[in-house]
């Protein structure tokens, strides 16, 4: 009588259709490779691999593909909720009466993220990966910041010849902020921002103090020598 293998499509599943429950070693195999992916790409970025992720879980390659059949796959198991945050920020923003602190709340809060999970920043900002839930999360929250952009310069407080299409400058810089500071100081992103909300205000008595201090003299000869030794990685 022949036999199936255990790996192969459709193995286990019984008679009725019906997939079985994961065994508990399986199931918890999966939750340690979603925690190990969190860690991974949250720590490395989304250039980090399966295999770097199998490795922080201590299991074998194999058993991630098992799991998801491509990286992009485990991407999106990870990250649909942070774009849901994303869309669900800029509806909140835009309910906010006053324009540009709707605007300034926004772009502080994706930072936030972005500074909370390397890999999310990337995601953000990479249109490598997409599949049709990033892209209709993508094209919501585009529209969602146009809105904001909108409606901050009928209201008077944004420039008026700042554009749509200049936010994905900004964030990429807020970025590059956040991969100089790195471990040794990791607010400094937040002096970068700071700055530009600064420049993007119609008035000037609508600057604000910044947020934290600028680096010390040792915090900034920590960074630079880490960007010195490896800047193709971590500046």
């Amino acid at each position: 009588m022949p036999t199936t293998h255990p790996d192969a499509p459709g193995a286990g599943v019984s008679a009725d259709c019906t997939p079985p429950r994961l065994r508990a070693d399986a199931k918890a195999n999966l939750e340690r490779i979603l925690q190990s992916a969190r860690a991974v790409f949250g720590a490395q970025g989304l250039d980090a691999t399966l295999a770097d992720v199998a490795r922080h879980a201590g299991v074998g390659v194999g058993t991630v593909y098992r799991r998801f059949a491509s990286k992009d796959e485990l991407i999106q198991a990870l990250f649909d909720t942070r774009c849901a945050e994303i869309e669900s920020l800029a509806t909140t923003s835009l309910e906010t009466p006053d324009a540009w602190a709707g605007l300034v709340h926004y772009l502080e809060e994706i930072s936030l993220r972005m500074s909370d999970n390397r890999g999310f920043g990337d995601l953000l900002m990479d249109s490598r990966f997409e599949s049709a839930a990033f892209s209709k999360a993508r094209a919501s929250i585009t529209r969602n910041t146009a809105a904001l952009v909108n409606r901050a310069k009928e209201q008077g407080t944004l420039r008026s010849d700042f554009e749509i299409n200049d936010i994905p400058l900004l964030m990429q810089t807020i970025k590059m902020a956040q991969n100089f500071g790195g471990d040794e100081a990791p607010q400094a992103y937040r002096r970068v921002l700071g700055f530009m909300i600064d420049g993007l205000c119609s008035s000037r008595s609508g600057h604000r103090e910044l947020p934290v201090p600028a680096l010390t003299i040792e915090q900034l000869d920590h960074v630079m020598h880490r960007c010195g030794a490896t800047p193709e990685r971590n500046c």
